[in-house]
């Protein structure tokens, strides 16, 4: 899944989290994103994401592989990239 759009809450994928999802951290973007939505977990290969906020989606792109010192702290960094206005 190579685009993610976040639609109901920040662990939208606890669940069914497995060995295929990795925790992954939202940075910089609009200064009023929530903490909850910063910190989620998404399958493992994904590129981008994508979260409503105030009428419009804030980009994210994977920026590398990860922020950790070793693969069981491993933590995906994902930088904002652009916002985009949700079409009416």
């Amino acid at each position: 899944m190579d685009d993610l759009t976040q639609v109901s809450s920040a662990r939208r994928f606890s669940d069914v989290r497995g060995g295929d999802h990795v925790d992954v951290v939202l940075e910089g973007g609009p200064t009023g994103l929530p903490a909850t939505a910063r910190a989620q977990s998404a399958p493992a290969g994904t590129g981008r994401i994508k979260v409503p906020y105030l009428g419009g989606y804030e980009h994210f792109e994977r920026s590398g592989d990860h922020d950790g010192l070793d693969d069981a702290s491993r933590v995906v960094v994902f930088r904002w990239t652009m916002r985009t206005k949700i079409a009416e």
